[in-house]
């Protein structure tokens, strides 16, 4: 059962990083783009949907890594000026 799991995971690799992918799957848009002026229509319709589909997906992971660098902007001014346990309102005696 283990040697089964060890050679399942050599088999699937390192998963990829967010930009491999996006550069992945920009050159497969540019390929498809290519397919869009061949003579055979039904090729050419093949072409047209690839190019849809991936732009979709392409912009899906732009929006995706733009969100990432926002977060880690946030991240990255929030700690150093914040007292780390700020305090609530002050009450005075009897108040409460």
């Amino acid at each position: 059962m283990e040697a089964r799991k060890a050679k399942r995971a050599r088999r699937r690799g390192k998963p990829g990083t967010l930009e491999e992918a996006r550069a992945l799957l920009w050159r497969a848009l540019e390929r498809a783009g290519e397919l869009l002026e061949v003579e055979d229509p039904a090729h050419a319709l093949k072409a047209v949907h690839a190019v849809s589909q991936g732009a979709a997906a392409y912009a899906r992971i732009v929006e995706v890594g733009e969100l990432e660098a926002r977060i880690a902007a946030l991240e990255g001014q929030g700690g150093e000026d914040e007292d780390p346990a700020p305090a609530g309102p002050r009450l005075r005696r009897g108040a409460a």
